[in-house]
């Protein structure tokens, strides 16, 4: 039913095409399709400032980010604005997307037209796209839904080659659409002293030792991340302060409300699972262990790529009484695992996805 479902949708918007494909192409109109504010924010605010008409698709809780800029035009996300989004898109010159987006299977783009991928997560240590295993390859017409997708891309921003790998292997995607320009959002990092601030931090928040953050993912079906027991890890690892961030579809009554950023600048280690936040983890030259409880799983319900199977063993707790021995026996001896990853995460990667961007403006 749901990929009949999703069908319907596509043909709607195919339909909607026709109506608006003799809309002719603007070349001073770029459209951001917004999920994940934090991946484009950087690449709207610069072209506002570079006085490109700039049209946001996102959430209504997050006209907020945009409502100051005054060459941005913000639309709701949302079916009931679909005919508005298709009339919008027809006429964009660029297209810039932060993830999996059902509309691009449905829209035919024009010749003068290009999309791009900014993707949400520095690297993927969990299978996704058709290589994930809730993916049923022996359905045609599934795959074939899930390709008319992913063939819409154009370009990829990667941060590293083994981001390539990922993409190649998850969406089809060929040597000639990677933009090896780095990751708009990282360039903050790149241009911090990590230590100074996190010394900063630390005072601020009044933490005198050591902080350990627990950055689980997000998980299928409603399910719930296993948390840590805060009071008996501290009890366990005196030294250390532990803060909790889960996903942020989850309840945020029981984990920290300082931001995300914040606290991987503040943190000494990184206790994660299956997240792409241990790679970025490793531009902060932070250590990360993995705390994974339901690796077995996890493995049969989404997959793990050859990138989490290449993570030494002891970096690895499967309870949480393992994972405080292990604390206690390694916390001086870990080291970051993902520098490859960040070759090209650099402090001028946003103006180098820019400036992309205005050549293929002008093309």
């Amino acid at each position: 039913m749901r990929q009949l479902i999703k069908k319907l949708y596509m043909t709607i918007i195919s339909f909607l095409n026709l109506i608006y494909k003799k809309k002719k192409i603007k070349n001073n109109h770029i459209v951001i399709m917004m999920t994940f504010v934090e991946d484009v924010l950087p690449i709207i605010e610069t072209l506002n400032r570079k006085s490109y008409h700039v049209t946001v698709i996102s959430k209504e809780i997050n006209r907020k980010y945009v409502k100051n800029f005054e060459n941005v035009l913000f639309i709701p996300a949302g079916n009931k604005q679909v005919f508005q989004h298709i009339k919008i898109i027809s006429t964009a010159k660029i297209i810039v997307i932060d993830t999996y987006y059902l509309m691009l299977g449905g829209l035919k783009k024009k010749p003068q037209q290009t999309i791009i991928q900014t993707w949400h997560a520095v690297g993927a240590l969990k299978k996704f796209g058709l290589t994930d295993h809730q993916v049923d390859l022996n359905n045609k017409k599934m795959v074939k839904q899930y390709q008319s997708v992913y063939q819409a891309t154009d370009k990829y921003l990667v941060g590293g080659e083994p981001m390539v790998k990922c993409f190649k292997d998850s969406f089809g995607a060929q040597d000639h659409q990677f933009l090896r320009t780095g990751l708009p959002r990282l360039v903050p990092y790149t241009r911090l002293d990590i230590t100074q601030r996190q010394q900063e931090l630390k005072l601020q928040y009044g933490i005198k030792d050591k902080v350990a953050l627990y950055v689980p993912t997000y998980r299928e079906h409603n399910q719930s991340n296993r948390s840590i027991d805060k009071a008996q890890f501290e009890a366990a690892l005196p030294s250390y302060t532990l803060f909790s961030k889960l996903h942020p579809s989850l309840s945020q009554d029981k984990q920290s409300k300082i931001n995300l950023q914040t606290l991987m600048i503040m943190a000494d280690i990184v206790i994660t699972d299956y997240s792409s936040l241990a790679i970025e983890a490793s531009l902060l030259n932070k250590p990360t262990f993995f705390y994974v409880y339901d690796e077995a799983d996890y493995e049969k319900e989404r997959g793990l790529n050859a990138f989490y199977y290449n993570i030494p063993e002891y970096y690895k707790a499967y309870s949480e009484k393992e994972l405080i021995c292990k604390l206690k026996e390694q916390r001086d001896g870990l080291k970051p695992l993902f520098e490859p990853w960040h070759e090209y995460n650099v402090q001028d990667s946003l103006t180098q996805v820019i400036n992309h961007i205005e050549k293929m403006v002008k093309e």
